[in-house]
């Protein structure tokens, strides 16, 4: 018999189990990846066998597969189908990057990330010349995925788990708090369009005059309507958007600090929230989209707003 206070409390969960529920999430999403193709199941495979592994060992608490795959769809689905180009580098002139950097793969990691930073636990050094470092990420694509989920395991730790500036910092995020970027209409392309195709004529109201790439990749947009809301739908996880839009309903503002060269908190209202309204791009999901508004509204209430 159980006593009055003495409830016994709920086990945590163990690599087993983590391990246990990755496999149905991802059986969940792999019967939704059609749109994909065989890339997609490929890239989706990629991102499982390399959650699976890291689970395992107690590796990436705060990521899930539904983060991996949200972040390959919206950085690299036009690369899904092309054997030449799935694990590839494309130029910044393909990508139209604002800083002209190099990526690699469908999850669009820059060279010099992988070089100084997220390559050196598997042995890369910032030594190696652009054409190792590629070739090296080509031919390995579970490093990618990796990587990847090291990288968001990284933001999430330092500015909320699926929250706007800890999905901010995979495109941008020091641009994003200077309000040098993505001060437009949320839902509009987060790279500007340069006159006559030239990028040196870019202005700097042409580049804080695009889209919200957080927001759009919690809700999807016209361009991606699968976001990270989606996928957590697919796998049944009411918990988790609840969590994460309780998240951008709380979210204070963040200003970046000059002496830190990162961004802080203040006390300002963040203006996060999710609006019923703003999940229009869902309304072709009709069943998903019934779910999060629901869920929408429910987070709402809970402080009035």
């Amino acid at each position: 018999m159980v006593l009055a206070g003495c409830a016994t409390p709920p086990r945590a969960a163990t690599s087993t189990d983590r391990v246990t529920d990755l496999d149905r999430r991802y059986a969940a999403m792999a019967a939704q990846c059609e749109p994909y193709g065989d890339g997609g199941r490929l890239v989706l495979q990629t991102a499982y066998r390399v959650l699976r592994e890291g689970y395992a060992k107690g590796h990436w608490p705060a990521v899930g597969l539904e983060d991996l795959f949200a972040e390959a769809v919206q950085e690299g689905a036009g690369l899904f189908n092309d054997p030449d180009r799935r694990w590839g580098r494309t130029t910044a002139v393909e990508t139209k990057d604002m800083l002209g950097q190099t990526t690699i793969g469908p999850w669009q990691i820059t060279i010099d990330n992988v070089r100084h930073i997220y390559g050196r636990p598997y042995g890369i050094t910032p030594d190696w010349p652009e054409e190792k470092v590629y070739t090296y990420c080509r031919d390995h694509p579970d490093v990618q995925a990796r990587m990847i989920a090291d990288y968001i395991q990284e933001a999430y730790t330092k500015y909320g788990r699926r929250g706007p500036y800890g999905i901010q910092r995979y495109f941008w995020l020091e641009a994003y708090v200077r309000g040098r970027i993505g001060q437009g209409r949320w839902d509009e392309p987060v790279l500007p369009t340069p006159p006559d195709g030239d990028w040196t004529k870019l202005t700097p109201e042409m580049k804080a005059d695009t889209g919200f790439y957080a927001k759009q990749i919690l809700l999807g947009w016209r361009g991606n309507p699968r976001g990270l809301l989606y996928w957590l739908c697919v796998t049944g996880d009411e918990d988790a958007i609840r969590a994460a839009l309780r998240t951008w309903r709380d979210q204070r503002r963040m200003e970046w600090d000059e002496t830190t060269g990162d961004a802080v908190l203040t006390n300002q209202p963040g203006g996060f929230a999710v609006r019923p309204e703003d999940l229009r791009h869902m309304e072709r999901f009709p069943e998903c989209h019934a779910m999060v508004t629901r869920l929408a509204r429910e987070v709402l209430a809970e402080k009035g707003r």
